[in-house]
């Protein structure tokens, strides 16, 4: 079990999460080495897909456990208020700190257990409670919630006051604070669900406007299109432009053609480099312009979901940090 709440000053060496990280970082980079030679000197489709997949390498791990991990501490801070107040109250009837953490171990706490029994395992050991404490917060360092709230329990006992009325307070803070996050969530769910539909609506609006442009221009087709006599904008022989994006004319366009062999945009021997998109079997049926059309508007429908996500993400789990 990867254990993400590690002090790495008190336990030297890599964790397991940490192996896995790089490792995976390792042998992405490894794979995009292999994907660019293969896109270099043989199948641009094969490369491309093998550059794509070691990024997926590279990122999906780190993803899976930043998940994981923001998943625990959430946990964690859900059964903190019930925790304080539970410490409070056996304080209140007269036990110690040692005595205390012991009765909370028979409760059951979920995620926040494991901590409680090292909590409570370093008290026995004779370990100061500030120092215990503040282990504790180092661990807990992705919550500012928990570690604010340490900080108070710790100031509180050193300074030689009411131990048990500023854990009290603590936890009734914490569980307000628990409720305000909740119904923060709640309101916020709406404006994400907005987020999505707009992106599913944009993905249909692009696919519409290919299925126009392929009709309009005659893409994938020996026949003209819709629209005839604009070959000076859309290229063609009779107007002294272009006949094909990707014939090496157009720079700018030439990423977007390599774009559509990687994804299959365009025949599956035009892909794997059988017939060029130069030829003129593809200039007869436009694959050019539909390389590009498909590519451009794939691209797009990439960006905006990136900055989709990255904008949901932000609303949803706010900073790296949890400040709420």
């Amino acid at each position: 079990m990867v254990n993400f709440f590690k002090e790495e000053d008190y336990e030297p060496g890599y964790s397991l999460k940490d192996k896995i990280v790089f490792g995976s970082a390792g042998g992405a980079a490894f794979v995009a080495i292999i994907g660019i030679v293969i896109l270099l000197v043989g199948s641009q489709r094969i490369g491309g897909l093998v550059l794509l997949s070691s990024i997926l390498l590279g990122i999906l791990p780190y993803g899976v456990f930043s998940f994981l991990k923001n998943r625990k501490i959430s946990k964690i801070e859900k059964q903190f208020p019930d925790f304080l107040s539970d410490l409070a109250e056996s304080k209140r009837g007269g036990m110690t700190l040692l005595k205390a953490f012991e009765s909370a171990r028979e409760n059951d706490y979920g995620e926040l257990d494991a901590q409680i029994e090292r909590i409570y395992h370093e008290l026995s050991w004779g370990i100061p409670f500030p120092e215990v404490m503040q282990r504790f917060s180092r661990r807990m360092s992705d919550s500012v919630v928990i570690q604010e709230s340490v900080s108070i329990i710790i100031q509180s006992f050193k300074s030689g006051g009411d131990i048990t009325g500023t854990i009290s307070s603590v936890a009734d803070d914490s569980a307000r604070l628990r409720k305000v996050v909740k119904n923060k969530n709640a309101q916020l769910q709406q404006q994400l669900f907005i987020m999505y539909v707009i992106f599913f609506l944009f993905i249909g609006i692009t696919i519409g406007i290919y299925t126009m442009l392929a009709q309009l221009l005659g893409l994938g087709s020996t026949e003209d299109g819709a629209i005839s006599g604009i070959s000076d904008v859309i290229g063609g022989s009779s107007g002294g432009g272009p006949t094909n994006f990707c014939n090496g004319d157009i720079a700018a366009a030439q990423p977007f053609c390599v774009t559509s062999k990687i994804f299959g945009f365009v025949p599956a021997n035009i892909s794997s480099g059988q017939v060029s998109l130069s030829s003129e079997y593809a200039v007869n049926h436009a694959y050019g312009r539909m390389a590009y059309y498909k590519a451009l508007l794939f691209v797009m429908m990439v960006v905006q979901g990136i900055l989709t996500a990255l904008v949901a993400g932000q609303i949803k789990g706010g900073l790296s940090k949890r400040r709420y």
